[in-house]
């Protein structure tokens, strides 16, 4: 039976606010309210909840104009990210390459429906996992998607690896261990390993399961 190593996408394996804020700018720019998103503005969205972006990066305005505005960006930025791809950190893919040898590589994000999608044919790395959930598949927290995944797979020991707080307290509030990418956009306060580039986690990955 083959333990899963899941992934955060955004601040983990790689950094795409340089595309995904052109994207919203572009969105934004032409709304009626012809209004400007920077990549610094960005920034501090990736790994949230797709619900949260309204107030953090739009004027104010009505609740369904907010809720159309951001249905449009969604979609626009998953078409974007196809041909428009962020940066793979260093050492992503073969390091990868050489843990899949030993388990399934899954991926858990908070995004919107498709951006998986689009990571994984943009960045090249579909063929590496063996499965994938998001916020916007069903509105469900990370830590129970987590559970799911694991439970989907069968699956007797985990480790999500993320960049942020709400990364740390969700894995383990679903009992597993976690790898934390402090290269990324965030900060945690006791992850189980900390890694200071992505080629670290094999090291940790072999420590995490020989138990």
């Amino acid at each position: 039976m083959k333990n899963a190593l899941i992934f955060d996408i955004d601040g983990t394996l790689w950094d795409a606010t340089g595309p995904v804020s052109e994207a919203w700018d572009l969105v934004a720019s032409k709304s009626k309210h012809h209004f400007h998103i920077s990549q610094k503005q960005i920034f501090p969205c990736m790994g949230r909840p797709m619900s949260d972006f309204p107030k953090m990066l739009f004027p104010p305005m009505e609740k369904e104009e907010a809720e159309s505005l951001l249905k449009e960006s969604l979609e626009f930025e998953n078409n974007y990210i196809y041909t428009h791809p962020g940066n793979l950190y260093e050492g992503v893919e073969e390091t990868l390459k050489k843990l899949s040898k030993g388990f399934d590589l899954l991926i858990l994000s908070n995004c919107q429906q498709g951006y998986i999608e689009a990571f994984l044919s943009a960045s090249k790395l579909g063929y590496l996992f063996k499965n994938h959930i998001c916020w916007g598949d069903n509105h469900k927290s990370k830590s129970e998607n987590m559970l799911l995944l694991v439970e989907q797979g069968g699956y007797e020991k985990a480790m999500y690896v993320g960049d942020t707080l709400y990364d740390e307290e969700e894995t383990h509030k679903a009992g597993f261990r976690f790898a934390f990418a402090s290269y990324g956009f965030g900060q945690c306060m006791n992850p189980d390993y900390v890694l200071k580039k992505f080629s670290d986690l094999d090291k940790a990955a072999e420590d995490a399961f020989s138990e």
